[in-house]
């Protein structure tokens, strides 16, 4: 109704015009050489009216043929998006759920039409990744590296595939690359941290850790924990070369940042005590041992004051016990100074809530050492050294990234290259979980490559008023019971 009523009212309009113009009264006269032409005013605005519409559509005409070819060239690019996007759409979609011949149909499509669009680079990538072509991912990430919007994720794939081959020096120069293109990249910094622990490059891993800090890549706590754990391995090693001094101070600092940080904490009460510094050694491992026991610590602590009585050497251990009662390695050390003590009932209380089925090889050898010497029991002594024989170990040294376990501590798990994932594993009284000490504890050499294996690790020296069992063989033969 409104558009019918718009067209009666337009027409009504030019009607009126027309009309107006039909009324107008005059005469126009203009001289052309030896002709002179009369035509009335009407026909005279007429005629200006039409040549003004004929110069109007001829500029028109003119205009379209020139960007004709333009317009022509931009219908066919838009085509041809719309094309490629829904190839890559398709693709993606295919990709995403696991179909591996509609994937490859889509990205080759889309690599067709839209050429090395970043899209269709992409779409290859994974493509390929599905399909488990190595040779056709890599050519694409390298393609990636051309496009600037692409440049880091092709260093990221790259990265990755160098990493997944062990690599280690390639992956290291990429991500290099990948974080001085963009230093706030979060995985860029946390390959090249891992990747220079990994290969015992500490300085260089705490040049990335304060760079990450300053980007605000990483919680506070997590910095803080990471300066300390480099600071004790590069205070082992400096410790390694003979750098006793500059070994301390490292461990020191460290100290200050992690106070249950034990490596640390071994080897700076070693030092100090060599240098006559008792007490601050002592203060050392009874500030550690409150946060994370571990019988390296209770060994250090023993050694402090080797001139001193096996009571007074007792009751200081028991001391250091009582810092951390409740836990196993603290009861565990009490016990072992009650049988010293030949505290035969106090050093039974202590072990009775682990005394239990699945005791561990060093509680079975106390209790052993208990029945012979409180009750002269020579058969129930025997029965536990039996048990200690088949027992599992006390603790272990367990990597919470692969479940690797390992001698000793290192900054690195020497299976899967992680950072700080070695946690103590300790037994526990039953009906209790296993408690996991996350401070490492025994101090070691370092090691060149991140998957390089330790040497065989020679057994403690016994300190005194410390029991230490032998470790039976894995298969110890027929007469294996009676180890």
């Amino acid at each position: 109704m409104i558009r019918l009523l718009s067209i009666l009212l337009g027409a009504g309009a030019v009607a009126a015009i027309i009309a107006w113009i039909a009324d107008r009264q005059g005469e126009l006269v203009f001289t052309l050489d030896s002709y002179e032409v009369h035509m009335s005013a009407p026909v005279a605005i007429g005629l200006a009216v039409l040549f003004t519409i004929v110069v109007i559509v001829l500029a028109r005409l003119i205009t379209t043929l020139i960007t004709s070819p333009g317009s022509i060239g931009a219908w066919f690019n838009a085509r041809r998006l719309r094309r490629g996007n829904d190839a890559l759409s398709r693709g993606l979609i295919a990709v995403a759920s696991g179909d591996v011949l509609e994937a490859r149909h889509h990205s080759d499509r889309a690599r067709g039409i839209l050429g090395s669009h970043p899209l269709a680079l992409l779409l290859h990538a994974q493509t390929a990744a599905l399909d488990g072509d190595g040779n056709a991912q890599r050519h694409a990430y390298r393609a990636m590296l051309a496009h600037e919007d692409t440049e880091l994720l092709g260093l990221r794939g790259l990265f990755s595939l160098a990493a997944r081959e062990n690599q280690h020096d390639q992956a290291l120069v990429l991500a290099s690359r990948a974080h001085a293109l963009k230093p706030r990249a979060p995985w860029a910094a946390e390959a090249m941290f891992d990747l220079r622990a990994g290969r015992g490059e500490w300085a260089e891993a705490r040049a990335v850790l304060e760079a990450a800090a300053n980007a605000k890549l990483l919680d506070k706590d997590v910095v803080r924990r990471r300066r300390a754990v480099l600071l004790t391995a590069e205070a082992l090693d400096a410790d390694r070369h003979g750098k006793s001094d500059k070994a301390m101070e490292l461990a020191e600092n460290a100290l200050a940042l992690a106070p249950g940080l034990a490596p640390a904490a071994v080897l700076a009460a070693r030092r100090l005590a060599a240098a006559g510094k008792t007490w601050r050694a002592q203060g050392v491992v009874e500030a550690c041992w409150a946060q994370s026991p571990h019988p390296d610590l209770a060994e250090v602590y023993a050694s402090i004051k080797p001139d001193e009585s096996y009571e007074q050497r007792a009751k200081r251990l028991a001391g250091l016990a009582h810092l951390n009662r409740d836990h196993f390695e603290s009861r565990v050390l009490e016990a072992e100074e009650a049988v010293q003590l030949k505290n035969w009932s106090e050093a039974r209380r202590l072990l009775a809530p682990v005394a239990h089925e699945s005791a561990s090889a060093r509680v079975c050898a106390l209790m052993a050492e208990i029945e012979e010497g409180e009750n002269a029991d020579a058969t129930a002594a025997h029965v536990w050294l039996s048990r200690a024989a088949r027992a599992s170990r006390d603790a272990e040294w367990r990597c919470s990234s692969c479940g690797a376990t390992q001698a000793e501590w290192w900054p690195v798990c020497h299976a899967c290259g992680s950072f700080d994932r070695l946690t103590w594993f300790a037994a526990v009284t039953p009906g209790a979980d296993a408690q996991e000490v996350r401070a490492p504890l025994v101090p070691v050499r370092a090691w060149p490559q991140r998957h390089s294996t330790p040497d065989a690790v020679k057994p403690p020296k016994n300190r005194a008023g410390l029991v230490t069992l032998p470790r039976p063989p894995d298969d110890p033969g027929p007469g294996g019971v009676d180890f």
